[in-house]
């Protein structure tokens, strides 16, 4: 259709007095010949396309000053401005506020010229914003970088252009990662965008350890510092680091901001700090020893840690009357032993997970997993905790990583073969599985890697023998020292220890003499490796930062066995216990007794060598016996530990711990007289 006739609402006014003109009938000299139906036969025509381009033609004109009536001087301070033009009617018809500015009687309207200064930038916005942003109220249409986002912001807000203000926020909420969420965060607070504060507030709050360690932070003003540490989900690893915040922030501007260190000390929660921390290093800091009201603090946190000491000491600790300024924050990361699947007293494959909160000396509930897990693997990453495989055959392929932070589970891709009893380390952020054991299989020889960022297994050269039961340590981010056992014959009949390192880069093999023995950790499974104590039980894979060279030198055959003197001989009559590590303890927790399925006696005690005391302790009972379970140290923040439910002290505690302290006793005694000379012994 080339054109539509006007509707007759659009006629011009000389039209409709001739139709008055027509009588009271409507009719008219050739009415029937012009109209016809009239209204009805009128059609009405747009042209998508004109909008656009009357825009663009405009914009045209503004870029080659055509018909322009209005200059833009933008600058800042005292420098040059740099000017301009542009239609007053357009930018008045583009946002409110020109209009008000260039049609009432203000100054700019009379000389044709405005001044935009005070940006955020010394010499204000960049020509090419300038021009795009200007672009945009013409056409509405402009592209958005990360590095004109701040400006195309800040212009947006002062011109009030919301639709483009808006964008931005959206703009930067996809940018948004650790790098950046402080400097977003305080963008979204300056320009009011309530969504992308929150969303930044809520990065920061869960990663804010990770945020103190950039140096845009220290940056910040006083009132987002003392937001900050008023927040109590903020996730930090303890009080003495938010202490050190707070004191490497005032040097930054120490004429400047001294005055703040008060108020900014008594938002420390000093009560979580460490008693010799306290008086080492806090009290003795310059702000807080030339501040009577600092000192005041400090001396009641060492009042409360003597009256916890002594309530522990008696037994009369009770965690949920503290008041909660005296609790963690609870985005405090705290330190948890988790316990994971394993096989219950009825037999049945557990999904339940639980933990041993080390501060409060007590059980917690922690998220089930997914899956029923048996013979399963265990690795703990800098975020995650990984598990692997299972005895199940349902489940012998599944991995799932635990997220700390948020405390939940997630699955993700499943291992290339069904396996239980292999060995999972983290080497350079990439974790290999190495060997295992299959239902119908004498076990395998497989080498595959996972990468998280992929999500994807795979395939590696394989290991020269078949690996069963492994136990691994990693060295130098590199070297993988295995303890497992080996089919004799690659046969089920006989089964026997090897000790070989693994070399991620070079893909070489080399059986070793023993495992290093760098530490406590290292020294207990060299003791007891050929025991079927270890050869049953799980280990949590460690990673030592030391050179591989250093652990060479401390590759031995001479196995010290001073750990053992004080770990009670039943112990060691225990199978499928999982062993792990905090800092330099050790633990053993659960298994059974007995190896006859008909009479196995499921354990529920967990014990604890404290390397400070040199001295293994009865810990509280887990929930529930379990075997074959694995176990690992973890850090979760308070929040998801406060509250949860407490398993009740068993009453016959405190017996059994005496019964284990006698038992030590009894059996360092024995030691001593087997390592004195048969005429001492005699006399």
């Amino acid at each position: 259709m080339a054109a539509a006739a006007a509707s007759p609402q659009a006629q011009p006014g000389p039209a409709g007095e001739g139709a008055e003109e027509a009588g009271p009938e409507g009719g008219g000299p050739g009415a029937e010949g012009a109209g016809g139906g009239g209204e009805a036969e009128a059609e009405e025509f747009a042209c998508p396309a004109h909008c656009g381009e009357l825009a663009w033609r405009q914009n045209e004109q503004r870029r080659l000053d055509l018909f322009c009536d209005i200059t833009l001087a933008f600058g800042g301070g005292a420098g040059p401005l740099r000017e301009f033009r542009a239609h007053r009617s357009v930018l008045a018809a583009a946002t409110d506020y020109f209009t008000p500015l260039l049609s009432g009687g203000f100054a700019e309207s009379r000389s044709g010229r405005v001044e935009l200064r005070k940006w955020s930038s010394e010499g204000g916005p960049e020509p090419d914003t300038v021009e795009a942003v200007v672009g945009f109220m013409y056409t509405g249409s402009i592209r958005v970088s990360p590095g004109n986002v701040h400006e195309v912001l800040e212009m947006a807000d002062r011109f009030l252009l919301m639709r483009l203000k808006e964008f931005c926020g959206e703009f930067l909420k996809k940018k948004l990662n650790l790098s950046n969420c402080v400097a977003i965060h305080s963008l979204a607070h300056m320009y009011s965008l309530n969504q992308l504060a929150l969303k930044a507030a809520d990065m920061i709050r869960r990663n804010f350890c990770k945020v103190i360690q950039d140096e845009e932070f220290y940056t910040l003003p006083f009132h987002l510092i003392r937001d900050w540490l008023s927040d109590l989900e903020i996730t930090v690893d303890s009080e003495e680091v938010l202490f050190e915040t707070v004191l490497k922030w005032v040097q930054r501007n120490a004429d400047e901001r001294e005055r703040y260190f008060e108020e900014l000390f008594k938002l420390l929660r000093l009560s979580q700090m460490k008693p010799t921390y306290l008086t080492r290093h806090v009290k003795s800091e310059r702000l807080v020893s030339s501040n009577e009201a600092c000192l005041k603090l400090v001396s009641e946190a060492v009042e409360s840690h003597a009256l916890r000491a002594e309530n522990l000491q008696s037994g009369n600790l009770k965690h949920s009357a503290y008041p909660v300024a005296l609790l963690p924050r609870y985005g405090q990361n705290m330190d948890v032993i988790m316990v994971i699947g394993g096989v219950s007293e009825g037999g049945d494959y557990l999904s339940e997970c639980v933990g041993y909160f080390i501060d409060e000396d007590r059980w917690v509930n922690l998220p089930h997993i997914h899956n029923h897990l048996d013979g399963h693997a265990v690795a703990v990453t800098e975020s995650y905790v990984y598990v692997a495989g299972s005895m199940e055959p349902g489940f012998a392929k599944t991995v799932e990583k635990y997220n700390p932070n948020r405390n939940v589970w997630e699955q993700v891709s499943h291992l290339i073969t069904r396996k239980h009893s292999f060995g999972l380390t983290e080497v350079k952020g990439n974790l290999y599985s190495i060997g295992g054991h299959g239902n119908f299989s004498p076990g395998f020889k497989d080498v595959t890697i996972y990468n998280p960022e992929q999500d994807k297994w795979h395939n590696l050269e394989s290991a020269p023998k078949i690996l069963r039961d492994v136990k691994a340590v990693t060295v130098e981010d590199r070297f993988v020292y295995i303890a497992a056992r080996t089919p004799v014959d690659d046969s089920e009949d006989g089964l026997r220890a090897v000790i070989t390192r693994y070399d991620t880069e070079t893909r070489h093999w080399q059986d070793i003499e023993s495992l290093p023995l760098i530490d406590n950790y290292c020294s207990f499974q060299m003791s007891v490796a050929n025991t079927n104590f270890y050869q049953t039980a799980s280990c949590c894979p460690k990673s030592y930062p030391i050179d591989n060279e250093e652990a060479k030198r401390k590759i031995s055959g001479r196995i010290p066995e001073e750990i053992l003197e004080s770990l009670p001989p039943e112990v060691l009559s225990i199978e499928g216990a999982a062993i792990c590590y905090f800092k330099d303890d050790v633990f053993i927790i659960g298994g059974w007794k007995n190896s006859d399925d008909i009479d196995k006696q499921y354990r529920k005690e967990a014990y604890r060598y404290c390397a400070e005391r040199k001295r293994w302790m009865l810990l509280p009972p887990m929930p529930q016996p379990r075997c074959r379970a694995t176990a690992c140290h973890v850090r979760i923040p308070f929040r998801c530990l406060h509250g949860t439910q407490r398993y009740p002290m068993p009453q016959n505690l405190m017996w059994q711990k005496d019964r284990i302290r006698q038992m030590q006793e009894i059996h360092r005694h024995s030691l001593s007289l087997r390592r004195m000379p048969r005429s001492q012994i005699e006399c």
